[in-house]
């Protein structure tokens, strides 16, 4: 990668945010993380990222009311994908997050260190 991709990770849970953290910056990418949706917001409007990975079940503000403040504000917060993050399959939440405008969701439980580069690449369209 030439220029490296910021990406914002948006987890209440310590362990997987770090995990999620050390896995994409030792992928090359520009990784940060918040804890939850108040302090992702605050972080969207200091930083341009190019790709936001949101749990959806948070404290203060979860997931789906971050999504939808995010999308209001799209010039605000700059041109960024959205995908949801959940432990759970066929989730009310994932289905009301897609039509709020989520780019995406994937299954934290079920992915592994290379999906989820992959996945990160897949969505940012980088090789």
């Amino acid at each position: 990668m030439d220029e490296k991709k910021k990406i914002l990770i948006v987890e209440d849970e310590n362990d997987a945010r770090q995990i999620f953290l050390d896995i994409l910056t030792d992928a090359g990418f520009d990784a940060m993380a918040a804890a939850d949706g108040k302090q992702a917001l605050e972080l969207m409007q200091e930083n341009k990222f190019d790709l936001v990975l949101l749990d959806i079940i948070m404290p203060n503000m979860d997931g789906v009311q971050t999504l939808a403040e995010a999308k209001k504000y799209t010039g605000k917060y700059g041109d960024m994908k959205i995908v949801m993050l959940s432990n759970i399959g066929g989730d009310i939440a994932i289905d009301k997050a897609m039509k709020l405008g989520a780019d995406g969701y994937m299954l934290k439980s079920e992915t592994e260190p290379d999906d989820l580069i992959a996945l990160v690449k897949n969505y940012l369209g980088v090789a």
